[in-house]
This record gives C-alpha cells, structure tokens and sequence, in this order.
C-alpha cells in the first residue's frame, strides 16, 4: 500500500486513520496517537500521581498496538477504545507491581486540572467559590462516580462511549450518572446552610443541576 506522509493524516477522520493503521502506516498511527495523547494522558493520572509510569504505559500502549495491528479489528469510536485500553493497561501494570491487592481495584484522583466540555460544568466552575466547592463535592463521590463525571462532562464522552471504557451497560451508565449528579446537587443545598458566600451562586447552580437531572431523565427513557 501507499503510505501517507504526516502531512496528509491531518486531513483524514478518525476511522480513516484507524483503517491505514491496520494496513501498517506508521504515520496514521502518529497521528491517532498526537490527536489523543494528552486525553489520554490526563485520564491516566486520573488514577495515580506517579506520572512517569502513566507514560510508560501510554508508550507501551501504542508501541504493543503496531505490533498487534494485524491483530486488531476495525473500530468506529477510537477514543473511547484507547481510553479503554490504558484503563486495562494501567490496572494490569498496577497489578503486577503490587500497588493494590485485588484485580480492577483502581482508584479514581478528584484533583481535575482540566477545564470542562459540557456547558453546564463550566457555568459551574466559573467563579473561584464554585470550583472550590464543586470540586470538594465531587471529591467525596465514589470512585465510579468521580470516573463516570470525569468521562461525561470532561472528556465530553456519550453514553454508548463510557459503556465500553466502564464495562457496564447503558442503562446501568444512565442511573449512575444520574446518582452521581443527584448527590452533587443535595451536597450543593446543604453548602446554603454552611457556606453563606455561595447563597449567591447558589439559585443557578441549583438550576444547572436539575436542568441536567431532567435531560438525563429522559434519555434513560429513550
């Protein structure tokens, strides 16, 4: 086959490029991997702070999926499949050097440096007081719960997306994402009792919230 220099990838989809890796283009990989690499990387240390063994894991990564290609099948969503992979990566590497006891057993940092895709998150996070307090609530969920806010509203996943990274159906997606949201705004009331500067942002925090409760809602019902 004909290679593409890396000139060329910038103007190929996801899939397309997907598709040359598969037939061996050295180059389309390159690409995948620079048009995700600090997605990919910020979730990895979404699970520990030694940040040198996330890259580690992130250059194994891409270097066993060249060696597998011939291998690997056709993908029509491939962040969330890289997602998925280091996730696997990183637990199996943990696993092996011992950082925990039982298999899968991951834990999920709070500390979100990024800023936000949806919308709502950043109206959210748009005063010093909002993120600070979101940032606290968010801290006090689940592991899961933290996992699943983080792919939603920060890596601006869909649904069917975090089914695969997560493993869980979709319904079982929906009702922890609605949870999770569920509990992030009954913390935010009880911040009006505790917390008199936020009476202030309090009203359209709230509003934000139930807004997302409510899309939420009746997407569990399509």
């Amino acid at each position: 086959m004909e290679h593409l220099d890396s000139k060329s990838t910038h103007q190929i989809n996801e899939e397309g490029l997907w598709n040359l890796f598969l037939e061996g283009d050295r180059a389309a990989l390159g690409e995948i991997a620079n048009r995700h690499y600090n997605k990919l990387y910020n979730y990895g240390t979404r699970f520990t702070q030694d940040k040198d063994f996330v890259r580690d894991c992130l250059q194994e990564l891409f270097m066993e999926l060249w060696e597998r290609r011939d291998k690997l099948s056709k993908i029509q969503y491939v962040k969330p499949y890289l997602l998925t992979s280091l996730r696997h990566k990183l637990i199996n590497e943990s696993f092996k050097l011992k950082r925990f006891k039982q298999y899968e057993e991951l834990p999920f940092l709070s500390d979100v440096t990024e800023k936000p895709i949806e919308l709502s998150i950043i109206e959210l996070e748009s005063s010093w007081e909002n993120a600070m307090r979101l940032k606290t609530i968010i801290s006090g969920l689940t592991s899961r719960q933290q996992e699943i806010i983080y792919l939603r509203f920060y890596q601006g996943l869909e649904f069917v997306e975090i089914t695969q990274i997560m493993n869980m159906e979709r319904q079982s997606v929906a009702n922890l994402l609605h949870r999770s949201l569920r509990d992030i705004r009954d913390k935010w009331r009880a911040a009006e009792f505790s917390t008199p500067l936020l009476l202030f942002f309090l009203p359209t925090t709230l509003f934000i919230i139930n807004y997302l409760l409510t899309n939420l809602k009746k997407s569990i019902i399509l």
